[in-house]
């Protein structure tokens, strides 16, 4: 099947859209993380094969190839996964959030739970303003978040720094990974991050540094209202998003079910993505 198509939406923007595993496979919708791209689905096509499953991997508003939205917010997107999936044709699905993707796939959960067979949120972000969130973070992760909520200015300076450090400096951008578990995936597939990454800032910084915002500001919506089923998975080790967040996760969306990975990190949804995968797609 053709990589990367494009449909446009009813108010007039393109969205892009990378699919890869099986054409004829159960449909998984995938968001990609902080700062990525539709481009991180790729790392799944042998799996999704194996599976039977069909990953379409969205470029959100501002990356990549996806046109820009004004003053989005976390509430329109799932309006984009409806038209999207109309498209195609597909009447019900999964989904599953990566990291910065998580907001998206608990936004979903909330929006659409009638479209949604299962939601899947991988080491995804929570609330970023919440300090209480943020334990277990490096000292200059907090301050960049408690930095990004608070200043004017916050989400655009931490844009540009994203930017200039994976297109100068890649090998200093992937130090962000903390876990030891991360440092050897980003070993054998650093080049291939590298990529994703660069990717999604492929328009400049407008719509990751719009992420920046709708992550450290009120979501808009209660999680404790959420009725499809949620699945979560976290890395006891991780950095990056700790496991406090998973937790705020489990404690409020009703009858989700936290799966933590004893001595792994921010990369599970890489070491651990068939398990996900068949979690999300084959059982009950």
């Amino acid at each position: 099947m053709k990589t990367t198509n494009f449909i446009t939406l009813s108010d007039g923007r393109r969205l892009y859209y990378a699919e890869h595993g099986d054409s004829k496979g159960k449909p998984l919708f995938f968001f990609h993380g902080w700062p990525g791209s539709r481009l991180r689905s790729s790392f799944y096509d042998s799996i999704a094969k194996k599976l039977h499953i069909r990953i379409i991997s969205p470029d959100r508003p501002g990356y990549g190839l996806s046109d820009y939205q004004e003053n989005r917010t976390l509430l329109d997107y799932p309006d984009d996964i409806v038209e999207l999936a109309d498209a195609l044709r597909i009447k019900k699905f999964a989904v599953v959030g990566v990291s910065g993707g998580g907001p998206y796939t608990a936004v979903c959960a909330y929006k659409i739970p009638e479209r949604i067979t299962k939601a899947g949120i991988v080491v995804g972000a929570a609330p970023m303003y919440m300090s209480d969130l943020l334990r277990g973070m490096p000292l200059n992760y907090k301050l960049g978040w408690l930095g990004y909520a608070k200043l004017p200015f916050g989400a655009y300076i931490g844009s540009i720094l994203n930017y200039l450090q994976i297109i100068l400096f890649p090998n200093f951008y992937f130090i962000s990974f903390r876990a030891k578990s991360d440092q050897k995936i980003i070993k054998k597939k650093g080049q291939e991050f590298t990529g994703i990454t660069r990717e999604a800032f492929r328009q400049g910084i407008k719509g990751p540094a719009r992420d920046l915002v709708l992550y450290t500001t009120d979501w808009g919506f209660d999680l404790k209202k959420i009725k499809a089923k949620v699945l979560l998975f976290y890395g006891e080790d991780d950095k990056n998003v700790p496991l406090v967040m998973g937790k705020y996760f489990e404690k409020l969306i009703k009858g989700s079910t936290l799966k933590v990975y004893p001595n792994e990190g921010h990369l599970i949804s890489i070491t651990h993505a068939e398990e996900i995968f068949k979690n999300l797609i084959h059982k009950a």
